[in-house]
C-alpha cells in the first residue's frame, strides 16, 4: 500500500473512532471543538487523534462529566486528566486510549482552552498547512514519519512539517542533522512560509 493510501486509511479509522465515541459532539456542548494536527492535515502515521476545544469559561469538572460515560465502552481502556493551567500550555488536558483492535491502540489527546488563550494553537495552523501541502510534500513528510516510527525516533511533528515545507528537507537523515540546531524546548509559532509570499 502506497504512502498516501496508508495515511488515508488511518484518517478513515480516526474519523470512525471520533464518530463512535461522539467526541466532537460531546466537546461542542461546552465550547467549540476542532480536530487538529496530523488528522486534520491527512498526515497520520502514529495512531493519534488531536482535538482542541475553546470555551468561554473552561471547567475541567464539566469536561470530565461529558466524557464520563466513555468508561462504559470496553474499547476505552484509559481516560485521564491533567491541569496545565500554570504551564505554558495554559489549559486542561484529557487523554483517551482506545483499543480499536487487539494490537491497535489509539491515543486521543484533547485540550480545553479559554477562548481568550494567547500563544500557539494547533487550530490556527490547520488552514496554513492545508494551503501549503502538496502531494509531493505530503509524501516526504509521511515517509519521514514512517521511518521514525520504525526506528522509534520521536520528534515533534511541527518540526517535521517546518523542515520539509520551509527547509527543503527530504529524508530522515537530513532532518536529524537539521533538528540538532533547533530549540525544541519552547512552543513555536511557526507557520509555513508559503503563506507569506
Amino acid at each position: 500500500m502506497e504512502l498516501l493510501e496508508r495515511a488515508q486509511k488511518r484518517k478513515e479509522t480516526a474519523m470512525l473512532i471520533l464518530e463512535e465515541l461522539k467526541l466532537l459532539e460531546k466537546w461542542n456542548t461546552i465550547g467549540q471543538a476542532y480536530v487538529v494536527g496530523a488528522t486534520a492535515y491527512d498526515l497520520l502515521v502514529d495512531l493519534d487523534i488531536d482535538i482542541e476545544t475553546f470555551s468561554y469559561c473552561p471547567n475541567a469538572a464539566e469536561a470530565m462529566s461529558i466524557l464520563s460515560d466513555l468508561t462504559s465502552n470496553p474499547k476505552v481502556i484509559e481516560l485521564k486528566y491533567r491541569n496545565y493551567l500554570e504551564s505554558p500550555f495554559n489549559g486542561y488536558y484529557f487523554k483517551i486510549q482506545y483499543q480499536h483492535m487487539p494490537s491497535e491502540i489509539w491515543n486521543i489527546d484533547m485540550w480545553l482552552f479559554s477562548e481568550t488563550r494567547n500563544g500557539p494553537l494547533s487550530r490556527d495552523l490547520v488552514s496554513f498547512m492545508t494551503d501549503s501541502l502538496t502531494i509531493e510534500s505530503r509524501k516526504y513528510i509521511l515517509n519521514i514519519k514512517e521511518e521514525m516510527l520504525k526506528k522509534s525516533i520521536i520528534l515533534p511533528s511541527i518540526n517535521i512539517y517546518e523542515a520539509v515545507l520551509d527547509h527543503n528537507i527530504r529524508c530522515l537523515d537530513e532532518i536529524l542533522n537539521w533538528i540538532e540546531q533547533q530549540d525544541l524546548e519552547h512552543q513555536t509559532n511557526w507557520r509555513p512560509s508559503k503563506n507569506y509570499n
